[in-house]
């Protein structure tokens, strides 16, 4: 979900009912929905949606001024208004003119060109033969899998083109029947084997040790497997992820020779499976994006509970309000927060774990409210940072959350101390589907001096304003951000590049063989390693 440029931090403007409708139907609703602040979006590279929903908070945290330093939005000179880039309509044009017309938007208007170092001209003469040959034979197929891998050449989860389930299916539609997850010692194991499946039938057991595949060493076997179907990739550990989800498939009835050794096996045996439609179990299984994308709107924003006799537990799903047509508690979400802490104060509990693993992110403002009632004193937050299409420079400005507008130039948001107010320790729980503004509340925590992080994995690495788009030809949706996060210092927080970013785990959870497989029964690993760190004295 991400931060909406006009403004949200996703891949997406937000969360909107037009999921399943057609590119021209999407493309309408997103630009009615311009004026948004950071709703709710998927951050698949398999799923782009268009949305207008946003979730408004209770401005307990402020407005950091204007600073002296030099970059855009210093106290003399501020800009006097902020125009987002507006959306395109290449629809009716032909494959190749409506991606040069991409390729040019993209270079004007995407955030991170110098952060991520990309090159748009060497990414137009790389992809454009191909979107030609593609037009020349009319393969829809080569033109889509060319634009996809084009997008994921930014590996940025705000980055979104839209899925196809048609061409998913033909070229990913058969499962092997087998789950694969790769231990910290490097052996690439089972954790779950489909009763009746192919791997079953052939012998292969839970916990087997897979040695190779497609005739490949496994680690071989893994770096040619192409995640271009897979969300997108901002961090090494994500691809590396992917790669092990999509090794596992392949088109209905194609096969692979695979090497396996069973638990307690000296020798290692061989046997050819043939991949059987599935509907996609394992990928759906395995599916690590936001909770909008594998579970579509909760019931409730916040869930609270106490674990462990005497730990506050809050899991954050989202940075926004659930909307009035949505079935559900309306209560606002930082409301529904601050009743969690307010009830964990007078529990007495000995510490607070803050569950954002696939949090869809949102808005900024309410994660700084959230924060306030962590924070003792005053800290800053972020400035948001928006690109102007025709100078490529940028602009700080504040959304105003209420009206969607740009207000504020040169300024930043704060976190003020507010109530209720929590001072023990406090611990985040992470995974790469926590994405956008989500990123925003472990990276709050991180700062604190009695705070922790806890995760597999680190968060998505895609801290930006989303809201840029273009339609392409064959309904196809193209979305990304036009805005950075910067830090008091203006550097850019958070989002990727070189294959880091995010928030990093303060303590890493271990994928040993019984965490692996513990997780792949249904048992929170990582809630229980939160626990455990908060009891560490």
């Amino acid at each position: 979900m991400g931060r909406l440029g006009s403004g949200v931090k996703s891949m997406g403007d937000a969360m909107t009912k037009v999921c399943h409708a057609t590119g021209q139907e999407k493309f309408e609703s997103w630009s009615r929905s311009r004026r948004r602040r950071r709703a709710c979006a998927l951050i698949s590279g398999m799923s782009l949606v268009a949305a207008g929903v946003l979730g408004g908070a209770p401005a307990a945290s402020g407005v950091a001024p204007a600073s002296d330093g030099g970059a855009v939005g210093t106290a003399v000179g501020l800009p006097t208004s902020y125009t987002p880039p507006p959306r395109a309509d290449l629809s009716g044009m032909t494959w190749q003119a409506a991606f040069k017309r991409l390729n040019d938007k993209m270079f004007r208007e995407y955030a991170f060109t110098e952060w991520k170092g990309i090159q748009w001209q060497r990414l137009y003469l790389k992809y454009q033969p191909r979107i030609a040959r593609a037009q020349a034979t009319n393969d829809r197929v080569a033109y889509y899998l060319a634009i996809r891998e084009y997008t994921h050449e930014l590996r940025d989860g705000h980055v979104g083109f839209t899925d196809d389930p048609a061409i998913f299916e033909q070229l990913v539609g058969g499962g092997f029947g087998l789950i694969l997850t790769k231990l910290d010692d490097g052996a690439v194991v089972a954790t779950w084997i489909k009763p009746g499946g192919p791997a079953a039938r052939a012998g292969i057991r839970v916990g087997a040790r897979v040695v190779s595949w497609g005739g490949e060493g496994i680690d071989a076997a893994m770096k040619s497997t192409s995640t271009v179907l897979a969300p997108q990739q901002p961090t090494d550990a994500r691809t590396r992820y992917e790669q092990l989800r999509f090794l596992v498939r392949g088109p209905v009835r194609s096969q692979r020779v695979v090497s396996f050794l069973n638990p307690q096996q000296v020798r290692a045996s061989t046997v050819r499976l043939t991949a059987v439609d599935d509907h996609m179990e394992t990928l759906i299984m395995t599916d690590a994006e936001s909770i909008f994308k594998t579970s579509g709107w909760p019931k409730k924003m916040v869930e609270y509970r106490l674990v462990a006799g005497n730990i506050g537990y809050v899991r954050i799903n989202a940075e926004i309000d659930l909307p009035p047509d949505v079935p559900g508690d309306h209560t606002p979400t930082l409301q529904q927060f601050r009743m969690a802490i307010t009830g964990f104060n007078k529990a007495k509990v000995a510490g607070v774990i803050v569950d954002v693993r696939s949090n869809s992110g949102g808005s900024d403002q309410m994660v700084a409210d959230f924060m306030a009632s962590f924070y003792p004193r005053t800290a800053f937050y972020e400035y948001q940072s928006y690109i102007v299409p025709t100078t490529r420079k940028f602009q700080l400005w504040v959304i105003d959350e209420v009206t969607g507008e740009y207000v504020r130039p040169g300024q930043g948001i704060v976190i003020k101390p507010g109530i209720p107010h929590y001072n023990g320790p406090v611990v985040a729980l992470v995974n790469n589907g926590c994405v956008s503004s989500g990123e925003g509340v472990a990276m709050g925590i991180k700062r604190l001096p009695q705070g922790k992080v806890v995760g597999f994995t680190g968060t998505n690495g895609s801290f930006g304003m989303v809201g840029a788009a273009a339609l392409m030809p064959g309904g196809f949706m193209v979305g990304w951000p036009f805005g950075q996060s910067l830090d008091r210092n203006k550097v850019v927080q958070l989002d990727s590049r070189l294959g880091q970013g995010g928030v990093l785990p303060t303590n890493v959870v271990p994928m040993t063989w019984p965490n692996a497989i513990n997780t792949a029964r249904g048992q929170d690993v990582v809630l229980a390693h939160g626990v455990q760190v908060l009891r560490q004295k």
